[in-house]
């Protein structure tokens, strides 16, 4: 049975796994990177954010977006808020058609997750002009993209763990 259909039967989540995701991916915000590599980088905690609240709408919706947003606003030393308004916004935009969004194959959700994703950046662009920021360059939105090509990769590696062995 291919991981493109819904129809699969899956094992109940285990919350630590995420947890962990969730710390992981805030790890890896955090990583020294060389200059210039991260404009290909996605957002990985919006990414994660927009596929347990997909998956899993009972364990993860906008106060999650919320918290999760407030800690990474804090661990980037960005702009206090600015995730957290990002990430809650996104989350109910994601659980407003979640019924939708999982009888969708991968290539379908790609494309609402680089909406999503684009809407994540798009606040928080909006939230650092709003503040007296410039305008950072239309690069800024290249992430999303790379996201969006990553959400099949994402999903199968978050699915391999939970799929029933016949």
């Amino acid at each position: 049975m291919s991981l493109d259909h819904p129809q699969e039967l899956l094992k109940p989540v285990n919350l630590r796994l995420i947890y962990l995701s969730f710390a992981l991916a805030i790890t890896a915000e955090l990583i020294p990177l060389p200059v210039g590599s991260t404009r290909w980088m996605p957002d990985f905690v919006g990414l994660l954010l927009i596929y347990w609240a997909i998956n899993q709408p009972r364990l993860v919706g906008v106060g999650t977006g919320f918290t999760i947003g407030l800690i990474a606003d804090i661990a980037t030393a960005g702009l206090f808020g600015q995730h957290a308004l990002a990430y809650s916004i996104s989350c109910y935009l994601a659980q407003m058609r979640q019924r939708q969004l999982v009888m969708f194959n991968l290539g379908q959700q790609s494309l609402v997750v680089l909406a999503l994703l684009l809407t994540n950046q798009i606040i928080m662009v909006l939230a650092r002009m709003a503040t007296g920021a410039a305008f950072v360059g239309w690069h800024y939105f290249l992430p999303p993209l790379i996201g969006a090509l990553l959400w099949p990769l994402l999903t199968k590696v978050l699915l391999a763990p939970y799929r029933q062995k016949h």
